[in-house]
């Protein structure tokens, strides 16, 4: 009876454990807003197709949020929000910054990347100078 409880309480335990932990280091991220914009939850689920499908929006939605910004269009919250939303669903995916970085480069030139990281906040900016330099 011993034997069964403790390998019941293992088999407990690892169910819990594994019940917690993303595959390829995905993992859950709380995306958080201001204004009329809810806060989500995004569950990441890493695949070579969702990290692929995450760069092209990421850099789409980078590519409309220059493109507002550039025109001297205002607003661009909308812009910024999708750009924001997009990249948090990359990161919970747990995509590589190279994916990303070689997206970025191609997508973008060297002048319209320079305009672009200048008019995003501290820590995308960050985050695509890092995609850059992994690619």
């Amino acid at each position: 009876m011993r034997k069964f409880a403790l390998a019941l309480g293992a088999v407990m335990a690892l169910a819990g454990c594994g019940s917690a932990a993303l595959p390829h280091g995905a993992h859950v991220v709380t995306f958080t807003t201001a204004g009329a914009f809810p806060t989500a939850t995004i569950t990441g689920e890493y695949s070579l197709r969702n990290c692929a499908r995450d760069t092209r929006v990421v850099t789409a939605d980078a590519r409309e949020y220059y493109t507002h910004i550039a025109g001297g269009l205002s607003p661009a919250d909308l812009y910024y929000y999708n750009l924001r939303f997009a990249y948090a669903t990359f990161e919970a995916d747990g995509c590589t910054p190279g994916q990303l970085g070689r997206a970025l480069e191609h997508g973008f030139t060297q002048r319209e990347r320079a305009f672009l990281f200048r008019n995003l906040t501290s820590s995308i900016e960050t985050a695509f100078r890092a995609a850059l330099r992994s690619r």
